[in-house]
């Protein structure tokens, strides 16, 4: 009951489609689409790539995977937002293993910022925190969310610093927002997580990137998660391959029309200035493909997870990603 109540709250924007042979006459079919970004919706509207689309899409905004994932087990949601590294863990905690057969979900597309100068995961310490270099990280405050890549960042962190969470002081927040809040007041004198709701802090001088996820080999896909049992659905995974074909239309035009995004952020967001222009510029992206070499840096992450005692069991990956939708999203790249 508590989760359904929280399902009442989101925010929700429904793109009415039109028609196509291809799908079923009579009421269209609904896709349902988590995200973690609120003005993505907007921006996909306004780029207008799903004009004409033979279904309609409904957006749910929820902050943070393990949101994402309860409303994929609930089957709120058709497909959820977050880390590449998210299905890592909860395979990795799984009760029963996970096969090609029996694996509940699966990511179907993975995309980043190509632009190697917006870091997508950081660990920042504060300048008073006196923090010269990852060992001084002993002792500190540590603010972190659990269940994606900001988790990550924050394991192999300390796992790269040689130290263990009983050699500073964890403090677990419900989502990537709020402990970056905490950072910024100063509550935690270190933060691992996404670089934009700490920039002001940086820029300020008040803090300082200590290392990034690209140092870390940490892939830092943000990615679809769809339910198997939705991919399994013919209708269903013939209107997701069209949906993503659309949205790599859409990263397109972001990359094209920076001004018009950073308005949406600037003026519905109500971001400052600042962060609105850091909004627009770093959220421009593309698809990656989920091939081979991908699925062997998760792997080696998956090993990294086990041997550290931050996931239960030793894992396969590879069940976690689906390429089907490759052609669709990453052909023309």
């Amino acid at each position: 009951m508590r989760i359904r109540k929280r399902f009442i709250a989101f925010f929700v924007t429904s793109f009415v489609a039109g028609s196509s042979a291809s799908f079923a006459q009579g009421e269209p079919l609904t896709l349902t689409i988590g995200t973690q970004d609120a003005a993505w919706p907007l921006i996909v509207e306004a780029s207008h790539v799903l004009d004409g689309a033979p279904y309609k899409v409904k957006w749910a905004v929820l902050t943070g995977p393990a949101a994402q994932l309860s409303a994929l087990y609930s089957k709120v949601l058709d497909v959820g937002l977050m880390g590449d590294t998210s299905l890592i863990i909860e395979q990795g905690n799984a009760r029963t293993p996970w096969t090609a057969d029996t694996a509940p979900l699966q990511i179907i597309a993975g995309w980043r910022n190509p632009d190697s100068s917006y870091p997508p995961i950081v660990t920042v310490v504060r300048k008073s925190a006196d923090v010269k270099d990852l060992a001084d990280l002993k002792g500190k405050t540590w603010g972190y969310n659990f269940g994606g890549f900001n988790y990550l960042q924050y394991v192999l962190s300390y796992v790269k610093a040689g130290l263990k969470p009983k050699d500073f002081e964890a403090v677990k927040f419900g989502d990537g927002n709020v402990s970056a809040s905490a950072f910024n007041a100063g509550q935690v004198a270190v933060y691992s997580g996404g670089y934009g709701p700490v920039k002001e802090t940086v820029d300020k001088g008040d803090a300082r990137v200590i290392i990034r996820s690209d140092e870390l080999d940490i892939p830092a896909l943000s990615v679809f998660t769809a339910r198997t049992d939705v991919l399994r659905d013919p209708k269903k995974s013939e209107a997701l391959g069209d949906f993503l074909g659309r949205l790599k239309n859409s990263w397109t035009w972001w990359a094209q029309n920076v001004p018009a995004v950073e308005k949406i952020y600037l003026e519905k967001m109500k971001q400052s200035p600042a962060r609105a222009k850091f909004s627009a510029e770093n959220g421009r992206s593309r698809f990656y493909p989920l091939d081979k070499e991908l699925v062997a840096r998760e792997q080696k992450i998956a090993d990294t997870l086990y041997k550290s005692g931050d996931i239960k069991n030793q894992i396969k990956v590879d069940v976690e990603f689906n390429p089907v939708f490759d052609r669709q999203a990453v052909a023309s790249h």
